[in-house]
């Protein structure tokens, strides 16, 4: 038997968030971190979630990704770059009864689980808000959605797991669907992020200022059709209008929000471009398509990421 119904593996904001409320229906839960902060504060404070209906306290299990135990289910938060150290990492504890679950911003990152360890895997989409107040410190408020499938839809084996992880994720108060086929879901947040991270990552700009901006917002709404078109010709099919409408609500009503794009460029890390205008970009060329506004923002923000490592080499 594995040690743990579920292992977390990158437990940020959101994987504490679900990790927390696992834990706190009673399921066993590991936390893995390659750093010992989230371990830590946990060891002296427990996990602290500020939610809808209050300050909620649970201790799971936490580790550096070296004492990580084994899980029926390894729950990947991880950005899509860090997901190759961070599987690897943890290697040594997959056993035969692992199911390997995506949960990531951006597009391909169940495939690449599947690729890299040749198991079984899972993959979904979230709208869980979760800023980071300090180790193992969370805000959590607002209303929340998850959706959740197998990344092979005539697997059994995958399906019947998705099943019951979904059951432990409703009983921990973590609402999710799973729906016959949930790419639809995936790359309809996907088209969103498309459209507004990368354009505010490099204007500095909240969701409210791009909608302050006419020309900025109108670059928007033509990143997210470049990304729709793709998933047209992929026989993916989504309403369009729905994107166009989430883009216009998060301009008006997430106002101050601050993308995780704009987050990692202010902090000089690096950034999912690879998985969401980068993904766009490799597979619209695979196709034949032109995606010349995405291939652009891709660009930039590479560049833009690169550019503190690129000033500092400079010839003195």
């Amino acid at each position: 038997m594995p040690d743990f119904d579920v292992m977390i593996l990158g437990a940020g904001g959101v994987g504490c968030v679900v990790g927390g409320q696992l834990c706190a229906a009673g399921y066993k839960v590991q936390l893995v971190n390659r750093s010992p902060d989230t371990a830590n504060a946990i060891a002296k404070n427990g996990l602290r979630l500020e939610l809808n209906d209050g300050l909620k306290v649970t201790r799971p299990d936490a580790v550096t990704s070296s004492d990580a135990g084994s899980a029926r289910f390894v729950m990947c938060f991880t950005k899509t770059h860090q997901t190759g150290d961070a599987v690897r990492s943890i290697a040594g504890v997959l056993t035969e009864e692992t199911i390997l679950v995506s949960m990531q911003n951006g597009l391909g990152n169940g495939q690449l689980l599947s690729e890299m360890t040749a198991r079984d895997v899972l993959h979904g989409v979230t709208l869980l808000p979760a800023t980071v107040l300090g180790p193992a410190h969370i805000r959590s408020i607002g209303s929340h959605k998850s959706w959740l499938g197998p990344l092979e839809l005539q697997n059994a084996r995958q399906r019947t797991a998705c099943d019951q992880l979904a059951e432990m994720l409703n009983n921990s108060q973590l609402e999710t669907e799973t729906p016959e086929n949930v790419l639809p879901s995936i790359w309809q947040k996907a088209c969103f992020n498309v459209a507004m991270n990368g354009a505010s990552a490099l204007a500095d700009a909240s969701p409210g200022l791009i909608g302050d901006t006419p020309e900025l917002k109108a670059e928007a709404h033509a990143l997210a059709d470049e990304a729709l078109q793709l998933a047209a010709a992929l026989d993916i099919t989504l309403e369009a209008d729905q994107v166009h409408e989430m883009i216009d609500f998060a301009c008006r009503e997430h106002r101050y929000h601050l993308p995780s794009m704009l987050q990692d460029i202010r902090a000089n890390r690096q950034t999912e471009i690879a998985s969401l205008n980068g993904y766009v970009v490799a597979e619209a060329a695979r196709l034949g398509l032109a995606v010349p506004k995405c291939q652009l923002i891709n660009g930039l923000i590479r560049a833009r990421q690169a550019a503190p490592a690129f000033w500092e080499g400079q010839p003195k």
